[in-house]
């Protein structure tokens, strides 16, 4: 009689030839995006179950930021996948698995080789079942920086690093300075950086711009970030017993060029500061009564890019329309630099973002 296959192997594809390393960090490793097993393969629920709390691959996606993908990825290379099975579903992380994909996780944005980063994975001590413990207010992340140590700003390491397509060098500083302060981030490290990348002649192969990746790494890191801030502070979207979020909401609006990096910084700083923050995008002035009346927000930030004219007239259609729609909801107006914009007498200006941070929190808060 032939020999049955072990449980962990049944329902996988055949071991594909050893490609460049994908992105460990989010980036899909299967093109076709779909499961590596279902439940028309998946091996037959054990005899004994590990107690405690178990999680499905999405749910440990979003605990730790990256794609499904990935994490099959992981637990077809590596051996780094889930260990307990259930009768009629599929195959769900324990603990002790979300504990070892944490180190992986980690390491693998320190730029260590994912290879040797799941080796220390697989030798990390066993968790308690606290690891999977209901995060506060049935948050869906885990922080893999929560106790790692802050990394002083360095702008030209950082210009350096984008420059070289160093994606794990660049996600390993966003990651580690200014931890819990997203404003000193900003004005400390990314900000800088932006502005000697924009000031900095290249020759870049095709698909190859330094600048907008820096941007589209630093919007991950906000993601990141605002996710960890919803989780201590109550969740995102959902309150305890998985009712909907009551806490007031600042709606946020970006005007004029360049613009958005900034609003959503400031609209994460609210978060770390216990404030719900929405930033609308698209075709902001036509959009933003129609905002106001879905979101009904405690406040309205609006702010104003050093573009010019056509910024300053942007934001005081902004404002009108958001006054003619609610005329009770207090609104903000921060600008870089100096400009005119006609405003309602009810309309508060401010010039620095923290400023505009402490006065938003004030009032909602």
């Amino acid at each position: 009689m032939a020999t049955p296959p072990h449980p962990r192997a049944r329902g996988r594809r055949p071991a594909a030839p050893e490609r460049a390393a994908p992105d460990e960090r989010g980036t899909p490793a299967d093109q076709d995006g779909t499961e590596m097993t279902s439940q028309a393969h998946e091996p037959e629920p054990t005899a004994t179950q590990t107690a405690g709390p178990s999680l499905t691959v999405a749910a440990v996606a979003r605990r730790l930021g990256v794609a499904p993908a990935t994490l099959r990825t992981w637990d077809r290379r590596y051996g780094l996948g889930p260990s307990e099975h259930l009768a009629g579903s599929h195959r769900r992380y324990s603990a002790a698995d979300v504990s070892r994909l944490l180190v992986m996780r980690r390491l693998t944005l320190e730029g260590v080789a994912p290879a040797e980063a799941a080796r220390s994975a697989l030798s990390a001590a066993e968790p308690s079942a606290d690891v999977l413990g209901a995060p506060a207010a049935g948050a869906e992340v885990i922080d893999a920086f929560a106790d790692a140590v802050p990394m002083a700003a360095d702008p030209p390491a950082l210009v350096a690093a984008a420059a070289q397509f160093d994606n794990a060098a660049v996600r390993w500083m966003l990651a580690r300075v200014h931890p819990r302060d997203v404003l000193a981030w900003w004005t400390d490290l990314v900000q800088p950086a932006l502005e000697a990348l924009d000031k900095r002649a290249a020759l870049e192969s095709p698909g190859e711009h330094a600048a907008p990746a820096l941007v589209a790494a630093a919007f991950s890191e906000l993601r990141s970030r605002a996710a960890v801030s919803a989780a201590r502070g109550g969740g995102a979207e959902r309150g305890e017993a998985g009712q909907a979020d009551q806490r007031p909401v600042v709606l946020a609006v970006p005007t004029g060029r360049s613009s958005d990096l900034l609003v959503h910084v400031l609209a994460t700083a609210m978060q770390e500061n216990g404030v719900r923050a929405k930033v609308l995008s698209g075709p902001r002035t036509r959009a933003v009564a129609t905002a106001v009346d879905r979101v009904r927000p405690a406040a309205v930030l609006v702010h104003v890019a050093a573009d010019g004219g056509a910024a300053d007239l942007e934001a005081g259609q902004t404002v009108q329309a958001v006054v003619d729609t609610a005329p009770e909801i207090p609104v903000f107006l921060h600008r870089e630099g100096v400009g005119q914009v006609e405003l309602p007498a009810n309309v508060h200006r401010v010039r620095t973002l923290t400023g505009a941070l402490h006065e938003i929190v004030a009032v909602v808060g």
